[in-house]
């Protein structure tokens, strides 16, 4: 069940992507789908009070928004570097530097996001629970990535841009 909603997902997404910024509201309720389906599956796994509960709700909903933002800025990097790097077009020193530095300070960013949640929920889920949280996103984010990869290889003609995140 879990995998059908994840590979909806990630179909959906890849004809999608190509669009501006603003994600079509398919993808966007797929996207809340799949988090509101996470949310609730580590609230009975980790079994949070009521208050914990709406706690976790509160700092998983401003993360994700968060790490959303990061994503789209870290996929803008790529698309950019990936346009300078194209065979037989010299690419600019000058732009490739600046996308490289970019990219680094995403993913700085990306880490200090991580951190910051990590800080936020000791606050209220215990080391266990917050432990059972971290397997949790890892088993979603390969399983994500593991549809990902099916798919490209289901696409060989298609460019291999970046499929969007969850």
């Amino acid at each position: 069940m879990r995998k059908a909603w994840l590979v909806a997902l990630v179909l959906a997404a890849p004809p999608l992507r190509a669009q501006a910024e603003g994600e079509p509201p398919m993808v966007e309720a797929l996207r809340r789908q799949i988090m509101e389906r996470f949310v609730q599956s580590f609230q009975a796994q980790a079994g949070l009070s009521a208050e914990q509960d709406r706690r976790f709700r509160e700092v998983t909903g401003r993360s994700f928004e968060q790490r959303r933002e990061l994503e789209q800025r870290e996929r803008a990097v790529w698309r950019g570097l990936e346009g300078q790097m194209r065979p037989g077009v010299a690419a600019n020193a000058d732009s490739v530097s600046r996308l490289l530095d970019g990219l680094i300070a995403v993913q700085q960013a990306k880490l200090e996001q991580a951190r910051t949640d990590q800080r936020e929920y000791a606050e209220f889920l215990t080391p266990i629970q917050r432990a059972q949280l971290t397997l949790m996103w890892q088993r979603l984010q390969q399983q994500v990535e593991q549809v990902r990869q099916r798919q490209m290889q289901m696409r060989p003609g298609q460019p291999r841009g970046r499929v969007p995140p969850l």
